[in-house]
């Protein structure tokens, strides 16, 4: 066996998956059944109401994604090759202050797996930069991810990097970094490299340890690492291979989709179920907004950082190379927050937590949250919103003046 995964075989990931799909059937027959019922019981006593319910249905699951961000925001000019691979939105207000806080300026960097950035802004009563904004930063960024293209495919980690350090020197030559999901691994990297460019390092739901904890992608990444040639990286070949020389984002999204099985069908189902409650439909379209809009990664970029950080986790062993230099953890001496769900089945806990033993910060710089949420819910999520990441901003206010 791989000494990459120890106490581990690809008889276990089959067990698991065929389980939990034979789970999640019984959970969508059980909900498909009701809803059959009630269709039948209206096509003999209300069938014009059947009638509009099926028609509102289909206009609603037929209809494209429309990705928007919610709060006002300015665009920054960046030069080629920057602009091809990222949009840098300022949302300090008011405008007429731009560019005058003597506060260290904030710069979030989104995940980058597949869907939109405005996850950050998700909605008017769901959004992490306006939680932060008023919470006491006055010069707040974030970046969009732009989709890969055929001119963009080979990009590399050493080009958004070089982006992030951009961005930073655009805002200042010094930020704090706020990362997410894939933003939080690739701030984290930066901050090991430029230290003395971060004034504050906070880390959401973003591995680390990418074999801690028994996550599905760490149990996926190791079944085809023993299954493919080449230690599964034939398989990720393929299917960059397939998308023209990126990684399509409906593959990712499918991904996802196949951690829960019953995630996208119980979404169908409560859209029939409520087509008519203003609300419940409201929440359907910010998510399929957000979740349905699929969005390319550059091949080279998405191929290194499945074998290097996925597989052979060479972060936290100290062994990772970016632009030919070893990235040490250590490095990173600023305050740092980390931030994890005890319902997230994609980043588990203790990758992200195992970060704070590896770091050169001093302990009583270092804060720990572990929040009652799944893995999307550590950036939209209301309560976390309002408690957690208000506390967070208050915090790096504090630090930044």
């Amino acid at each position: 066996m791989n000494s990459f995964f120890p106490n581990w075989t690809a008889s276990n990931y089959n067990s698991n998956q065929y389980f939990r799909l034979w789970e999640d059937s019984l959970e969508v027959g059980s909900q498909m059944g009701q809803l059959y019922w009630q269709a039948w019981n209206e096509f003999y006593t209300s069938p014009q109401t059947l009638t509009r319910r099926n028609w509102d249905y289909l206009r609603e699951v037929s209809s494209p994604p429309q990705p928007a961000w919610q709060t006002p925001n300015r665009l920054v000019d960046l030069p080629a090759p920057f602009s091809s691979l990222v949009k840098l939105l300022d949302f300090s207000q008011p405008a007429e202050n731009v560019g005058q806080s003597q506060m260290i300026p904030t710069l979030v960097l989104p995940p980058q797996a597949g869907h939109h950035s405005y996850i950050a802004d998700y909605s008017a009563e769901q959004s992490q930069m306006q939680t932060l904004r008023q919470s006491g930063l006055e010069a707040v960024y974030c970046i969009e991810w732009l989709g890969a293209t055929k001119q963009t495919a080979h990009s590399s980690i050493e080009d958004y990097i070089a982006v992030v350090d951009y961005c930073v020197e655009k805002i200042g030559g010094k930020a704090n970094l706020v990362g997410d999901c894939q933003g939080g691994w690739l701030a984290a990297i930066y901050a090991a490299i430029y230290p003395h460019k971060v004034n504050s390092l906070t880390v959401a739901g973003a591995p680390i340890d990418f074999q801690a904890g028994d996550g599905a992608i760490k149990q996926a990444v190791n079944y085809n690492s023993q299954t493919y040639p080449d230690q599964g990286m034939s398989f990720y070949r393929q299917l960059v291979a397939m998308g023209g020389g990126v990684l399509n984002g409906s593959f990712l999204i499918s991904g996802f989709n196949l951690m829960k099985p019953a995630q996208l069908p119980l979404r169908f189902i409560d859209l029939y179920r409520t087509i008519d409650n203003p609300a419940a439909l409201k929440r359907y379209r910010q998510m399929k907004d957000w979740y349905d809009y699929p969005q390319n990664i550059a091949g080279t970029f998405y191929l290194w950082l499945v074998q290097h950080l996925f597989r052979d986790n060479e972060l936290i062993l100290d062994k990772l190379m970016v632009g030919g230099q070893v990235v040490e953890l250590g490095q990173i001496t600023c305050p740092l927050f980390l931030l994890a769900g005890t319902r997230d089945h994609i980043t588990p806990a203790s990758q992200v937590f195992a970060m704070a033993a590896k770091v050169g910060t001093p302990s009583n710089q270092i804060e720990q949250f572990l929040v009652d949420g799944g893995h999307i819910g550590l950036f939209m999520g209301h309560d976390i919103l309002k408690n957690n990441w208000s506390e967070i901003g208050g915090k790096l206010a504090q630090i930044s003046r």
